[in-house]
């Protein structure tokens, strides 16, 4: 979902050692530094800003608050992170992240030729790149007449597919979490609608239920039209008629997790979402395809259309990211995995039928899927 990115980061940016312990960074330093001698890359560059962080918070923990950050991983040696930030903000940058050189990037050229002398050798290297595509020009720019001729880059997205789609024990529970204060904020924001039938007073109170249980981020969208649109908070607090169709989305020690919130829907609308979020629920297993559920969820529909809102898709994995991978939409090929965790969605937008919205975050298992976090139940007329 396209939210509205809040310019000033609230919550708690640190890193917590007790659920992400530096040895399970190191198994993910591991895995990277392998993929980096079968590929041939001298080292890697993992770029992350405010708004999209995943790849550069799964290889350091660090996110940034504001501006960016770039890690500097070689293949042997210590890696160095950089951060947007002056000398004075270090000592706290410092708190987030397990790498122990962390460098102010406003110079940029005093705290990046350092580093890279000690990887100069015969002939040029190349390095790989991740999340470049993000980038700013101006820093790609100044990235570039560092480097000159003696170090290429490469795109490297693809080669090292980062975050991975399988979670491990430890990112489950953090995802938990996530889950855990996302159901909180959207029962709050059901509960709040049914009393005073303005959606946006609903979604602030959603909010703050998410930031007093310590969210980092909260992402909401509202419907002002009986659910055809979903637009961000413009603080008009009118009220309006049913249904209520609203999104949700919180961060909570870097993972997010995200929920539909529909109220009052046509009994048509909501029935027939509910059958194909239960659709999707039940074939979402380790291999199945991303097209096979759409197909799932439009049967279970039919022969109302897919809510225009999805973009034509009925899920994508979710984690460290909003979105992470491919979307499950017609024709999609990419398969579930076995530990990985889901945003499953499903929507109906019909004259007749009426409008409505619904989702769950599951991870799959061996066995089916576990509901990590769903849409609030319906409360009867």
């Amino acid at each position: 979902m396209q939210t509205m990115h809040p310019s000033i980061m609230l919550g708690s940016y640190v890193w917590a050692q007790d659920r992400l312990p530096a040895d399970e960074f190191s198994l993910r330093l591991d895995e990277l530094r392998a993929a980096m001698a079968r590929h041939g890359f001298a080292a890697v560059l993992v770029y992350g800003d405010a708004r999209e962080h995943a790849a550069l918070a799964y290889v350091s923990n660090f996110i940034p608050r504001m501006r960016w950050g770039l890690a500097l991983v070689p293949r042997a040696g210590e890696p160095r992170l950089l951060c947007s930030m002056s000398t004075r903000d270090l000592p706290a940058m410092r708190t987030m992240t397990w790498i122990a050189d962390v460098q102010s990037g406003w110079e940029l050229d005093k705290a990046l030729d350092p580093w890279l002398a000690r990887l100069e050798g015969e002939g040029p290297m190349t390095f790989g790149t991740i999340g470049f595509d993000i980038m700013a020009p101006v820093l790609h720019q100044a990235l570039r007449k560092s480097f000159g001729e003696r170090f290429a880059l490469q795109q490297a997205d693809d080669v090292f597919n980062i975050p991975a789609a399988r979670k491990r024990s430890r990112e489950l529970t953090m995802l938990r979490a996530s889950c855990k204060v996302l159901n909180a904020a959207a029962k709050v924001f059901a509960e709040n609608w049914r009393s005073s039938h303005t959606p946006e007073t609903a979604a602030l109170a959603a909010e703050r239920t998410a930031r007093s249980l310590a969210a980092q981020d909260v992402r909401t969208l509202v419907s002002l039209d009986g659910g055809r649109t979903l637009v961000p908070f413009a603080g008009r607090f009118e009220q309006k008629p049913g249904p209520l169709v609203g999104y949700l989305a919180v961060k909570v020690m870097g993972y997010w997790a995200d929920a539909f919130v529909t109220e009052e829907a046509a009994p048509a609308a909501a029935r027939k979402t509910e059958a194909a979020l239960d659709a999707l629920i039940a074939n979402a297993r380790p291999g199945a395809r991303g097209g096979e559920l759409f197909l799932c969820a439009t049967a279970a529909l039919a022969p109302a259309k897919l809510h225009p809102v999805l973009g034509g898709s009925v899920g994508h994995g979710i984690g460290l990211s909003l979105n992470e991978g491919a979307e499950f939409c017609a024709g999609a090929d990419v398969a579930l995995e076995a530990d990985g965790v889901y945003a499953l969605q499903a929507g109906i937008a019909d004259g007749e039928a009426g409008h409505a919205l619904l989702s769950a975050v599951v991870r799959v298992t061996a066995t089916g899927a576990e509901v990590l976090a769903r849409s609030p139940t319906q409360a009867s007329p």
